[in-house]
This record gives C-alpha cells, sequence and structure tokens, in this order.
C-alpha cells in the first residue's frame, strides 16, 4: 500500500512539474513574439546590407517609416548595399522592391529608398500611390533634402532621417493636383527583320527612280534659249539709306514669379517598368 500510494503521488508531481514548464514556455515563446516584433518591423523596413547602421539606429529608423507608412496607406522601406550584383541602382531598388513583396494594397504602393554604396547613388523608387505623391519634382527635393543632411561625408543616419522627415512633409500635403503619368520611352531601335524590310524597299525605289529619270533626260542638249552674256545689262550703283528721326525704347520683363515652395512645381510623375513587369517612379542622385 506504501509503494502504491507513494507511486501515485510521484505521477500527481510529475504532472504537475509538466504543466509548470508547458506555462513556463508559453510566456517565453509570447514574450519573443511581443518582444520580436520590432526586430521583424526593423528587418523588413530597414535592410541594412551595408552596415551603416547601429541596430538602436535601425531600430529608431524602421519606427519611424512604420509610423509614417500606416498614417497613408504606403510601405516605406531604407535599403542599404554595397554590392549590387552588377545591376544600376534603379534597378536594384526596383528588383528589391518587387522581389521581396514590398508595397500596400493591390497597386503595391509604396516608396523604397536605396543607399547603394557600389555604384555611389542615392536612389528613390516608388510604386503605387507613391508615384503619385511623390512626382518627379518632389523627389528632387526629397534627394535635396538628403544630400544636404550630410550624405557626402558619410552621416547615412541623417540622410535616411531627412528621406523619411521630407517625404511624409509631402505626404502631408497630399496628391499634388496637377498630378499627372507618364510612362519613360525608351530609345528608338529597328529589329534586324525591319531593317533589311526597310532596306530593300528603300533600294527598289531609289533604282526604279532612277531609272526613270535617265530615261526622261536621255537625249541630246538643246542650245540656250537666251544668250545672257550678250543680251545682259548690269549697272552696279552704290545706294545709302539713312535712317532718320527715329527713337528706342526699352523696358524690363518681368520674371516668372514662383506659385509655391519646394514641390510645388510640375506634376509631371515619369514611370518606367521594371525587370519584373511592374512599373516604378523615381529618382537617383550620384555622391
Amino acid at each position: 500500500m506504501v509503494s502504491a500510494h507513494s507511486a501515485v503521488k510521484s505521477i500527481k508531481g510529475n504532472q504537475a512539474i509538466s504543466r509548470h514548464w508547458l506555462f513556463m514556455g508559453l510566456i517565453i515563446v509570447f514574450i519573443l513574439l511581443v518582444g520580436g516584433a520590432p526586430l521583424l518591423a526593423e528587418s523588413r523596413l530597414v535592410v541594412d546590407q551595408a552596415g551603416l547602421f547601429t541596430v538602436a539606429e535601425a531600430s529608431d529608423l524602421a519606427g519611424q517609416a512604420q509610423q509614417i507608412g500606416d498614417a497613408y496607406g504606403l510601405e516605406l522601406v531604407i535599403v542599404t548595399t554595397d554590392d549590387a550584383r552588377g545591376k544600376s541602382a534603379r534597378d536594384y531598388a526596383d528588383d528589391f522592391y518587387d522581389q521581396n513583396g514590398y508595397g500596400v494594397g493591390s497597386d503595391k504602393s509604396g516608396i523604397l529608398f536605396l543607399l547603394d554604396l557600389d555604384n555611389r547613388e542615392a536612389y528613390i523608387s516608388t510604386a503605387g500611390d507613391g508615384i503619385r505623391y511623390l512626382t518627379d519634382q518632389r523627389i528632387e527635393d526629397v534627394l535635396d533634402a538628403v544630400f544636404a543632411s550630410g550624405l557626402t561625408e558619410g552621416d547615412y543616419v541623417a540622410a535616411s532621417r531627412a528621406f523619411l522627415t521630407t517625404t511624409a512633409n509631402f505626404l502631408a500635403q497630399g496628391i499634388p493636383s496637377d498630378q499627372y503619368t507618364v510612362e519613360e520611352q525608351g530609345p528608338n531601335t529597328l529589329t534586324a527583320p525591319e531593317g533589311l524590310a526597310g532596306l530593300a524597299v528603300s533600294g527598289v525605289s531609289g533604282l526604279a527612280f532612277a531609272l526613270v529619270n535617265k530615261k526622261r533626260y536621255k537625249g541630246n542638249p538643246r542650245p540656250a534659249f537666251f544668250d545672257y552674256h550678250r543680251n545682259s545689262l548690269v549697272s552696279m550703283g552704290v545706294v545709302a539709306d539713312n535712317l532718320v528721326h527715329s527713337r528706342v525704347t526699352s523696358r524690363p520683363l518681368p520674371r516668372p514669379q514662383s506659385t509655391g515652395g519646394p514641390g510645388s512645381g510640375s506634376g509631371r510623375s515619369t514611370v518606367h517598368r521594371s525587370g519584373g513587369g511592374g512599373f516604378h517612379g523615381g529618382g537617383g542622385r550620384k555622391f
């Protein structure tokens, strides 16, 4: 009886210990999920492949990007790289955005800021509503702020903050009333079949024109109808025209007045197709 009673107590004790560890495990998982949320946001919204930020700096930038993006229905991303894999800054930014599934809604609205140390270029890629918010002129204004913050001196944190702050200001102003989108025109090129067809048509047309005109003008030349050497008379005199009673009036031309502050110019947004086939706006500048 004693041994059976001890066995029962031992089983109950083991069950209590198991429940205790299960409860502790759930608490640990909960802490990791809640505490790891900022890290997950940081790894998605601030992808520091070039190692330009400290953990605290990256977390702060990610928090700002998250707050701004949530307010306007966009996804703001900061990416750094020191290896563009042979791509231009524009192609790298567009492909990174597309391939990592960034953007809000069906049109994948968002704005990506790339610090490309390989090509030495700061580039802004826009998509969806990001294209409409950041027109070509506004992108230039954002880049002005980024470079004025000390980018060329290597202050990458200040440059990223300038991107977020200036972009937030333009988002607060809304989409410009004169905003319109134009697709970038690529170089005009001919395919090989088109070139050969054009050459054949032009060759046949030129040959036909030459044969017709050769036949038309074939024959003996006629004598001159009028002997201008013998029958013409030319008198060269000196004529002077004097301008009198003249008056010159001059006045300064007024310069065109500005219609507003930075970003209030053209509402044009130029877009291009990325390697994945999506439309992106954007602009960049070497540093």
